[in-house]
């Protein structure tokens, strides 16, 4: 038997709706594209100008390959000088700041501090992804990039997707540059909806189940497996540009690489800060995250991108 209660007017007040305290927080990507680069901490007073907020990377270039024997065994072999590159990844200042009031802390349902806390956390984890993404986005020249019509992005359409293929071509271009790999193989970095045009292919030579492995401890963050000698990494952090292909097709950058393909300049490590109150009354605190860091190219040959729309992507 249902029983209805009525409620009468005089009582209204007494009947507010509950929140539950357990507040549910957006998901937020760990590091990705961050994992990948090369660091070097800044040494000031270490032979470097100590007001300076540049990081310089020594690169050594390849010795050439010898292709003939010494003439006899009385001649010595000719000496050649090493060579190298420099790559210079200027440090600044980044950062965000919550503040929150004591009346927001007392009559809130919630903890607030500590999910401000969280919420900074992510961000700052978010952020770091975003900054060092945006080196693997540098490099647009030919030799660096691939479009999923062989054509240019503007003319990409809703069929040009990112297929095994292409994975194998793009394979093909690392190993012909002899791309150093990571821990034996290229590693690739993809949008969920790329991943899904993927896996969504049949056939002969279409995408398989990735490799599975037995030692968790070797797995990336959301890292589905091995394929065509591809780690493949899913996350959302991936460059999706909207409306960039034909019409309104979504364009996605898909990420191939081996061996530090960009460098970390580190002056200070991105961590959370807690400050204030400095108002005059001590009502208001400050919580945020705070580093002096850099990200920049350092081996783009490294890295090779495919330009693709996908199928589920917002294409009208």
């Amino acid at each position: 038997m249902t029983y209805t209660v009525a409620v009468g007017a005089d009582l209204q007040d007494v009947v507010q709706t509950v929140y539950t305290k357990q507040v549910k927080f957006s998901y937020d990507a760990n590091l990705f594209f961050h994992n990948f680069a090369q660091m070097e901490r800044w040494k000031g007073g270490e032979g470097s100008d100590p007001k300076s907020n540049a990081v310089v990377f020594t690169i050594y270039s390849n010795l050439t390959a010898i292709s003939s024997a010494l003439s006899d065994e009385y001649s010595d072999a000719t000496a050649v000088a090493p060579s190298d590159s420099q790559k210079t990844i200027t440090m600044a200042e980044y950062g965000n700041v919550v503040s929150r009031t004591t009346k927001l802390n007392i009559t809130s349902f919630d903890n607030v501090d500590l999910s401000i806390a969280k919420l900074v956390g992510k961000n700052m984890a978010d952020s770091q992804d975003i900054l060092a993404r945006a080196a693997f986005d540098a490099q647009t020249g030919a030799n660096y990039v691939s479009y999923a019509n062989s054509g240019t992005k503007a003319t990409i359409e809703a069929s040009d997707t990112c297929s095994a293929t292409w994975v194998r071509k793009i394979y093909n271009k690392l190993a012909r540059q002899n791309v150093p790999k990571i821990n034996g193989f290229y590693m690739a970095i993809l949008h969920p909806d790329v991943i899904y045009d993927l896996k969504a292919a049949t056939g002969s030579g279409a995408f398989r189940t990735p490799k599975e492995y037995a030692d968790p401890d070797d797995i990336y963050t959301g890292e589905l497996g091995e394929f065509e000698g591809f780690r493949f990494l899913n996350t959302t952090n991936a460059k999706l540009e909207a409306d960039a292909g034909s019409g309104a097709v979504d364009v996605y950058s898909s990420y191939f690489f081996g061996e530090d393909p960009i460098g970390y300049a580190l002056g200070l490590d991105p961590h959370m800060r807690i400050t204030g109150p400095f108002d005059n009354l001590g009502r208001v605190l400050n919580i945020g995250w705070y580093g002096i860091f850099g990200y920049g190219e350092l081996r783009p040959y490294n890295l090779h991108k495919l330009f693709s729309a996908s199928a589920v992507g917002d294409n009208s």
